[in-house]
């Protein structure tokens, strides 16, 4: 077997602590410091109404944001295992978001409760985010294939705050704690995302406490119905966990995350209820060279028992049947700069080996390199242009090809 690591870069504000504006126990990417419950223009637009003023005085925020790309691809059409802007030479409207929430304070000394919806209506994300179990049927109902676009609300979870145990512990459905990238595209900082990421969970269902033990240390565990898998006939138990530091100046930070469960193939369903990820994650702020540069480690290890079933290929043109067990491993290394608030540049390197092809639909060891910015023109308007070149020498895995090279171009406006 052949070892990998996956490295992973947080893009953040000079001088900014690592991961310091992320609530303990998630770990979002992208947003800058003291932005991430900014207002937007809905609920600027409400304010002066009754509905504004009902919103304010229970603390309840609206929010949202729409995110379109247009990918130039060296091979046109379905570019999978590319994703999520994953249609070449076409434009998407991969989001239509809207959040509604009510953030808890954990500096708080007294119990209070929140919550969080995240709705996608609609877009072509949707094919990667909805769970087993729930809103399935959007896959097959284009004569057997997904369809381009669709809905999904990859979270709805309420949240309670006690302060005697300084936890935190949410109910419902929530972003996975594993990997540094997000559904969410604000939360990165580039436009396509990482092999490793698209090919691990996004989502968990179930309970999730989140322990401030120090100013230092957060502990997290769950127990979920599996990953990417809601409560139905395909779920079921598994643990989700972690243990996080953070140094006293900020500028490093480690964890170790996990998801445990029976990681057995169901034969009677014919799919895999859980598969086992293990992640460990470093982040270091490269102050001796500048203090706008910074470096994360992210490995992440992935394994699944059992196999007995046909996989469908990215292409949608024939099953791939394996049997047996299977693993797959990666790893990515970002090496962005800041050259303000509001531009940042950012390289991305990654090797992605699925050896047995259960995840992708082909053998072999993925290379991509990517290089692209993020450019905050507003508030309300960020563009982030990127050129990616991906190979597989093993195998023929992009639309009939070894390699593709992509020039993507994206916005997110801010609502």
């Amino acid at each position: 077997m052949q070892s990998i690591f996956m490295v992973c870069l947080l893009w953040e504000l000079p001088g900014q602590a690592s991961l310091e504006a992320t609530p303990p126990g998630e770990r979002a990417t992208g947003e800058m410091v003291g932005q991430k419950d900014a207002t937007g223009w809905l609920q600027r637009l409400l304010e002066p109404t009754p509905t504004g003023s009902w919103l304010g005085d229970h603390g309840i925020v609206l929010r949202g944001f729409t995110n379109g790309n247009f990918t130039a691809a060296s091979n046109t059409g379905n570019n999978l295992p590319m994703g999520m802007n994953y249609l070449g030479n076409q434009f998407q409207l991969e989001q239509n978001t809207l959040i509604v929430e009510k953030p808890i304070d954990t500096d708080s000394d007294s119990f209070h409760w929140g919550f969080r919806t995240y709705s996608i209506l609609p877009g072509t994300d949707y094919r990667f985010t909805v769970a087993n179990n729930l809103m399935t049927g959007q896959l097959s109902a284009n004569n057997g294939q997904p369809n381009t676009y669709g809905v999904d609300i990859p979270e709805f979870w309420v949240q309670a705050w006690l302060p005697e145990l300084r936890t935190d512990i949410k109910a419902g459905r929530f972003f996975t704690i594993l990997c540094n990238e997000s559904v969410d595209p604000t939360n990165n900082r580039l436009v396509s995302r990482a092999l490793t990421f698209m090919n691990n969970p996004f989502t968990s269902a179930g309970l999730l406490a989140t322990t401030h033990l120090s100013a230092n240390w957060t502990w997290t565990n769950g127990i979920t119905s599996g990953n990417d898998v809601f409560f139905g006939p395909a779920s079921g138990p598994m643990y989700l966990g972690g243990l996080r530091y953070d140094s006293d100046d900020r500028h490093t930070a480690w964890a170790f995350n996990t998801t445990l469960g029976d990681n057995t193939y169901d034969m009677r369903l014919m799919q895999g209820r859980t598969f086992d990820v293990f992640e460990l994650y470093l982040s270091r702020d490269l102050i001796s060279v500048s203090d706008r540069l910074n470096y994360t480690l992210d490995m992440m290890y992935s394994l699944e028992n059992g196999i007995d079933g046909a996989f469908n290929m990215p292409d949608g043109s024939y099953p791939r049947y394996y049997q047996g067990n299977a693993s797959w491993y990666g790893f990515i290394n970002y090496l962005t700069y800041t050259f303000n608030e509001e531009l940042a540049a950012t390289f991305r390197f990654e090797v992605f080996d699925d050896p047995f092809g259960v995840r992708t639909g082909f053998q072999g060891v993925y290379t991509t390199y990517t290089l692209g910015s993020v450019w905050k023109v507003r508030d309300g308007l960020w563009l982030r242009p990127e050129v990616r070149l991906d190979n597989n020498a093993n195998s023929m895995a992009y639309n009939g090809s070894h390699s593709l090279f992509t020039a993507a171009a994206d916005f997110i406006i801010r609502w």
